[in-house]
């Protein structure tokens, strides 16, 4: 067998794939390429892709098929493998063997792994240039740190030297507040600090980031700002005021002139009073046109006032208001820039407490590592990296690519250009249609431009793999037809809207799209399918939402009569909040319909809220009771939920008992045991409340009790075990938490978008086609830099993003964001469209008058009804219109998989703590014969801890919680050490009057080091104690002493006496 193969593998192959199309068949056959290509291979192959499952799939893909290939069975890429390298197949299964066992053998040397893994395992050979210890941690959750930062730049708000900072988060708040914001401060803080792990705020350079912490400078522009701003209003309002006084002269209200009472002349009023009302395009009709400042009907002596007030400076008012609005942009600019620049000073001062708190914990955020490795590699080359690494990469495939951040891409660039420049192949795999973690930092422009404009176009092959093998013939239909025809309606409309100039106009939108239809493999051509799409009227007598809800069973018990199991159909939502309402439904469904022969089991790991459960209620609102105890609102709510959970009463009756039977106080019988339950640590008192309940608890409630305990319990390890820290935590982040559910069950899948990608099912169904195409939040923020003086006194500006932007100097970063957010709601549409295989269901409201295309629903609807698909029925009703393509035809037997095993969770059991397993970590004797040597060793540890008489306790509760000793022999150490070190010749020893060393190191230059069991220091002498807990005395012991009073005297210190002290002898010997 030959080492080296002829087939060549090179170039820098990029593949974009759509979904459905093979890309995971295709990733697998090019990865078993390179194996057979060289001997050894895997050790020089690096895969990345985003998710632990993507890469556990992966290697168990690769893994499979070598097995079946090296076991003589049917694999899809015999037949390549053996044309590509010109092999029999007996050569090629025989080398698959070998690659194998290679690989099972050096499995560590398997580098499949995510973007993350990959930069971890680089950045640890980094650590020094990093200025980390070499044993830091890496921090997966920021939050948990952030939220540390934040109180503690809280409770430092009355120092002299934040008064600035005061300042900002005042502004903050108050904007908070206006907006409708949470009063919380922190909360809202805790928002804003999230831009700190934004790419863009993070790429700033380092001139850009020192004018961020020069307060000074941050003030002088703040100044420049609000000049700008004042000069125009009172500019404006000296304008507005020189009307008025116009007016008054020739003895004109504003509602003599045209329009009455509702005459555009009362703008001018509000402009006298320092107001911006807006300027309807009525207004811009008066400058040099009298016969628009009065009706027809205008009596003649008005008439004459008007033409007086408009000779006499009025149209020039007109004309100079209409020149200020028209000539705003740099006004309006300061405005924007100002109503956001303080959290500049925010976020710096943040940043920089994040950064002292992570030191003090020698901590790296994994957010982090991207930027770290970005800073260290900048400049350098890669064969620097290789060294540093210790390992030497040939060949890198990166999956997923659209969803790569423009820093993971800087960081993989230069070890990608010297694979290329040495002749090795590298893929890069994506679809910029799948692009949906914007969020994340992820950028699509990376796979549509950034990689052709990084290589020369020698070293790039392209490939698109447009066949899809997933979905049904019809749902490819659709998926073809809409998503050709709707970036098209929405590159229109984003132009029409924005009024885009030629020079502005951008086919981004569509661009995107341009590789979107998709060919069907000759087997699935008659494969039928079904899309069905139901408008649902939405009005004030018609909630579209709630019809949806009501459907949604109905829906689920078509597609079972249809020959779907549970686990082939899929509710697909946008947002969590929404898998919550579905899974409240179908549950509530459920349970309202005991005796179908459907059924409505659902897994979900967004919906199934764990501070949902009745059970995790109560424990919550006693936890806040406890941390409230002279709040009467709590001891309500804590007595409230506990009737609802105990007693399972409905609100009405729990309120009912509240006030007539329990009188505002938990129920007698419970009083004394909720009262234990306040004194007890973090975690045994929330096992112990649900201990309480027990036989009440059901089996849905136990699922949520032992995930609430298993977080509690996480909580009480990772951090301090405190009451007040976990509500803290509770209500900002563990509130949110939902039931893990585990894959492969027979139950509908309750899912979202984002989580759904990668995935495909038998059936979806989309209750909620309901979201906006733009942002809906202003408080969402886009990172400018502006270019025009005065304003680029500072590099960079955060903004909120608003319309208003559109008016002012940054124009074009507002329309590109604009631009991106269409194509991300566009891509939403897209990945939930192609998870269907056999059956795409949607719900989506339609209004019947609506010029905008603000929301995806109006989207869907203009797209659809001005099809191009064959055999489609469209009706229309009073209340609702349906549109579907194919037949619901009856789901072939062979199409289902085998029937899977569901378990149910069972009871949830407390042990009471005094009858649990108690673990003896150390225990006395275990490791000898009598036990007498490690008694000693025991006693002497805990005397080692003791300094005084009443340390005793404290030296032994020590020893217990170390597993070293039970409870039950605590009373008897204590007394027994304590009679010990009574002894009248030792107890002036354990007085408190020395200072006391105890095992303390005697560092000598001749004899080494030498370490006492206790010195006590005086003012006038020196006393030096060696403890023996033997029965025997020895010469030897006291020679040990001399040795260790020579070298105390030898220290200076003229008066030292020694001791060996014989404890349980009760015997002390002076040396």
């Amino acid at each position: 067998m030959k080492d080296q193969i002829p087939y060549k593998l090179e170039h820098l192959h990029i593949i974009k794939a759509s979904a459905g199309s093979g890309k995971t068949h295709r990733l697998t056959g090019e990865y078993l390429h390179l194996l057979f290509a060289q001997p050894n291979n895997h050790r020089h192959i690096l895969a990345v892709t985003f998710t632990n499952k993507a890469t556990d799939e992966m290697k168990s893909r690769i893994v499979e098929e070598l097995h079946l290939l090296s076991s003589g069975k049917s694999s899809a890429y015999l037949k390549e493998l053996m044309r590509d390298f010109s092999l029999d197949e007996l050569t090629v299964r025989s080398m698959a063997k070998r690659i194998l066992e290679t690989i099972l053998h050096d499995y560590s040397s398997f580098s499949i792994s995510t973007i993350d893994k990959f930069f971890q395992q680089t950045m640890r050979a980094f650590t020094r240039e990093m200025g980390l210890a070499g044993g830091y941690n890496v921090e997966v959750d920021h939050s948990s740190l952030l939220m540390e930062t934040v109180d503690l730049m809280l409770s430092e708000l009355d120092k002299p030297e934040n008064k600035i900072l005061s300042e900002w988060l005042l502004q903050f708040m108050q904007d908070s507040i206006e907006e409708g914001k949470s009063w919380k401060i922190d909360r809202e803080v805790m928002k804003l600090s999230e831009q700190l792990f934004n790419e863009t705020y993070k790429s700033f350079t380092a001139e850009e980031q020192a004018a961020f912490q020069n307060k000074e400078q941050l003030s002088e522009y703040k100044k420049i700002l609000i000049r700008i701003i004042r000069d125009y209003e009172n500019e404006l309002k000296k304008t507005g005021t020189r009307a008025i006084s116009i007016m008054e002269n020739n003895s004109l209200e504003p509602s003599d002139l045209k329009g009455g009472s509702r005459s555009q002349f009362f703008k001018f009023m509000r402009i006298a009073e320092g107001g911006i009302p807006d300027l309807p395009p009525s207004f811009y009709k008066f400058p040099d046109n009298l016969e628009e400042w009065y009706a027809k009907k205008t009596a003649t002596d008005i008439i004459i006032k008007i033409e007086n007030a408009y000779n006499a400076g009025l149209n020039d008012c007109v004309k100079q208001v209409i020149e200020m609005y028209d000539n705003n942009m740099q006004y309006l600019t300061a405005k924007c820039i100002l109503q956001n620049y303080y959290t500049l000073g925010i976020l710096n001062d943040i940043k920089n407490r994040l950064r002292k708190l992570q030191q003090e914990n020698n901590t790296l955020l994994l957010s982090d590592t991207t930027e770290l490795l970005n800073d260290i590699i900048s400049g350098t080359d890669s064969p620097f990296i290789y060294e540093k690494t210790g390992t030497r990469i040939t060949n890198y495939m990166i999956d997923e690519f659209q969803d790569t951040s423009r820093m993971q891409w800087n960081n993989f660039k230069p070890l990608v250009d010297e694979s290329l420049s040495s002749g090795n192949f590298n893929l890069i795999v994506g679809d910029v249609k799948q692009s949906i973690y914007r969020f994340r930092n992820s950028d699509w422009r990376l796979l549509e431009e950034q990689v052709e404009e990084d290589f020369s176009s020698d070293y790039i092959k392209k490939h698109v793999l447009d066949t899809n093998w997933r979905s049904d013939a019809k749902i490819v239909e659709f998926n073809n037809l809409f998503f050709n025809k709707a970036p098209l309606i929405l590159q229109d409309y984003f132009n029409n809207s924005n009024s885009i100039d030629e020079d502005e106009s951008s086919d981004q939108i569509s661009n995107a799209y341009t590789d979107v239809y998709q060919h069907l493999p000759e087997k699935k051509k008659e494969s039928g399918g079904h899309v069905k799409i139901t408008f649902l009227k939405d009005d004030k007598e018609n909630d579209s939402k709630a019809e949806a809800l009501e459907r949604l069973p109905y829906e689920i018990e078509s597609l079972q009569d249809q020959g779907f199991s549970l686990k082939d159909i899929a509710v697909v939502v946008r947002w969590n909040k929404e898998a919550v309402l579905v899974a409240e439904k179908l549950l509530k469904y459920k349970e309202d319909h005991p005796d179908s022969r459907y059924r409505y089991d659902i897994i979900s790991n967004e919906a199934l809220i764990i501070g949902s459960a009745q059970s995790v209620k109560s424990a919550i609102a006693l936890m806040n009771h406890f941390r409230n105890p002279s709040d009467e609102l709590y001891l309500m709510t804590a007595v409230y939920e506990f009737l609802r959970y105990k007693y399972k009463y409905s609100p009405d009756e729990a309120i009912t008992a509240y006030r007539e039977d329990t009188k505002g106080e938990f129920p007698e019988e419970y009083r004394s045991k909720i009262a234990e339950l306040s004194t007890m640590s973090f975690y045994d008192m929330i096992e112990s409340f649900f201990s309480l309940f027990t036989h009440e608890s059901d089996e849905n409630e136990n699922a949520y009790i032992q995930a609430f305990l298993d977080i509690a319990l996480k909580f009480s390890e990772d951090k301090s075990a405190d009451l007040n820290a976990f509500l803290d935590w509770w209500d900002e982040k563990g509130c949110n938490k939902a039931l893990y559910s585990p894959e492969g069950q027979d139950a509908i899948r309750l899912i979202t978008i984002h989580k759904s990608k990668g995935l495909g099912f038998g059936a979806v169904i989309m209750p909620f086609l309901n979201w906006d195409l733009d942002h809906t939040r202003n408080s969402d923020i886009i990172w400018c830099k502006p270019d025009v003086a005065p304003f680029n006194l500072l590099g960079v500006v955060p903004l909120k993003y608003s319309k208003i932007l559109s008016d002012t100097i940054f124009r074009e970063d507002y329309l590109e964001e604009k631009m991106f957010t269409y194509i991300d709601n566009l891509n939403l549409l897209y990945v939930a469209f192609t998870r269907a295989k056999h059956r795409l269901i949607l719900f989506t409201p339609y209004k019947e008058k609506n010029d905008k295309l603000s929301n995806v629903s109006h989207l869907i609807r203009e797209t659809v009804t001005d099809n191009q698909l064959s055999q489609v029925s469209f009706t229309e009703g009073d209340t609702e219109c349906l549109f579907e393509l194919g037949s619901p035809d009856k789901l072939k037997s062979s199409d289902t998989e085998k029937e899977v095993k569901t378990y149910r969770i069972g009871k949830w059991h407390s042990i009471p703590f005094n009858d649990r397993l108690k673990l003896r970590l150390n225990s006395i004797g275990f490791f000898s014969d009598d036990g007498s040597r490690d008694y000693g060793k025991l006693m002497h540890e805990i005397v080692s801890n003791v300094k005084t008489i009443s340390d005793i306790p404290q030296a032994i509760e020590k020893k217990i919680s170390e597993g070293e000793i039970n409870e039950s022999e605590q009373e008897r150490l204590t007394t027994e050490l304590t009679d010990y070190l009574s002894l009248p010749a030792a107890s002036d020893w354990y007085s408190g009057k020395y200072n006391v060393l105890n095992e303390a190191q005697i560092l000598h230059p001749l004899k080494g080091i030498s370490r006492p069991d206790r010195i006590m220091i005086a003012q006038d002498e020196v006393i030096i104690v060696d403890y023996k807990f033997g029965e025997s005395e020895d010469r030897k012991y006291n020679r040990q002493v001399q040795r260790y009073i020579k070298s105390i005297e030898e220290m200076g210190y003229p008066n030292v006496k020694g001791y060996v002290f014989y404890v349980k002898a009760g015997k002390i010997d002076t040396v």
